[in-house]
């Protein structure tokens, strides 16, 4: 239903897991918005020699769960809800799975996804994950994203993602997605992602489109902190069961704060804002990990 709400784990790909990436459960309800952006592949780059590769260390094998709140302007209320979600690794297999129940514009329902992160060789990755729901009108009937992930330079610390996505609403509206994105592993403890999502909604053949920067600063077994920004542009939002939003820019800021407590768990913490012409929207998610 929004062309940022595409819960891809791009490399588990992402920063939902382990930076913004954890903000699924802040989300912009709508299509085309400048929302939350696909997660970027949190990995460990290690100080080497420049020629030496960068090493693969994404959040694998751990389980999270918390809850949400976000409060919106102009009488539409408040959203709440909590989370349920799992990362594991099997040879080449990334396997992710998450339970979302959620209360939104006077509406309740659960959505559930499950994707695998498949590494083909040491410069080809790739990611499918598809979703469906029970209840709650602003949940998709079904959706599914898949992204495909090359590595480059000496390195391999750059990396372009291309990525489409399908989301079928509860109403008559259909999306179809592309994705184009970028990742850059700087000498640790930096990460610098960019994107944009081009979307084409129907009935009317409505195009938007939207774009994000991400920048994190951390490492693995220790913290990730991530400051994100998107805008762009919103063919439609569904903010009830005959009420829809049209044609309009919106723009989102978030911070996530992933902080490794103990040796095996910790929390994540992520704040964000939205801001669209019909309503404002601020809040986050609070959430315990552990890994095993």
């Amino acid at each position: 239903m929004k062309v940022t709400r595409l819960g891809v784990f791009h490399s588990i790909s992402a920063i939902v897991l382990a930076g913004f990436s954890f903000a699924a459960a802040a989300r912009a309800q709508q299509t085309g918005s400048a929302g939350d952006p696909p997660p970027s592949p949190l990995q460990d780059t290690p100080t080497t020699a420049p020629e030496a590769p960068v090493a693969d260390k994404l959040l694998t094998n751990f389980v999270e769960s918390g809850s949400s709140y976000e409060g919106l302007s102009n009488n539409y209320g408040q959203w709440n809800g909590g989370y349920l979600r799992g990362v594991v690794t099997n040879g080449n297999n990334t396997w992710n799975a998450e339970v979302n129940g959620q209360r939104e514009f006077g509406d309740a329902g659960v959505y559930g996804a499950a994707g695998d992160t498949y590494t083909f060789n040491s410069d080809w990755y790739g990611a499918v994950t598809v979703g469906s729901s029970v209840g709650g009108f602003f949940w998709p009937r079904f959706r599914v994203d898949s992204f495909l992930n090359r590595k480059w330079a000496a390195r391999r610390q750059f990396i372009t993602t291309l990525g489409v996505g399908y989301d079928a609403a509860k109403d008559v509206h259909r999306d179809h997605t592309t994705f184009l994105g970028t990742t850059y592993y700087f000498d640790r403890p930096w990460i610098i992602e960019e994107g944009v999502h081009f979307n084409v909604s129907n009935p009317g053949r409505a195009f938007s489109a939207s774009g994000f920067l991400a920048v994190t600063e951390g490492r693995n077994k220790q913290h990730y902190i991530t400051a994100n920004i998107g805008f762009g542009q919103e063919a439609y939002q569904i903010v009830g069961p005959d009420t829809v939003l049209t044609r309009f820019p919106s723009q989102t800021a978030s911070a996530t704060w992933r902080q490794w407590v103990g040796k095996n768990w910790g929390f994540n913490f992520v704040t964000d804002f939205y801001h669209s012409p019909f309503y404002h929207r601020g809040g986050g998610s609070f959430g315990f990990f552990r890994d095993f």
